[in-house]
């Protein structure tokens, strides 16, 4: 493959680029779609740095009283929706022990400073 055309891939930031056949010199990248949220169903999210323990942060402030998740991954029911908002109920999660932990917390999310990593 040409020098240019990996740099432009490696430039990606949701393409999925493991699919390469040598053979035919090709990528299989399949269309990225941003995650999409429903009432009533529950996830396990990524937060961003921001939103952890942030107690000060203008979500924080303005839409949950001053308290913020204490974990940066939750698994959330989402229980309203609102604009970019969800309205969550959550528990966090140890990602490294891949088990819950007796931490919880409910209030508002913004769609934009999560990573949804799986439906439950």
């Amino acid at each position: 493959m040409r020098d240019y055309v990996k740099k432009q891939l490696a430039k990606c930031h949701y393409a999925d680029l493991s699919d390469y056949d040598e053979r035919t010199n090709t990528y299989h990248i399949p269309k990225y779609s941003k995650p999409r949220y429903e009432v009533g169903k529950m996830y396990l999210v990524k937060l961003s740095g921001s939103l952890v323990d942030n107690a000060d942060s203008a979500i924080a402030t303005n839409w949950n009283g001053g308290t913020s998740p204490k974990m940066p991954y939750l698994k959330i029911y989402v229980s309203k929706m609102l604009g970019r908002m969800l309205q969550v109920d959550s528990i966090c999660y140890d990602y490294d022990k891949m088990a819950d932990t007796t931490l919880m917390w409910s209030g508002w999310l913004p769609v934009d400073e999560l990573t949804q990593l799986s439906t439950l």
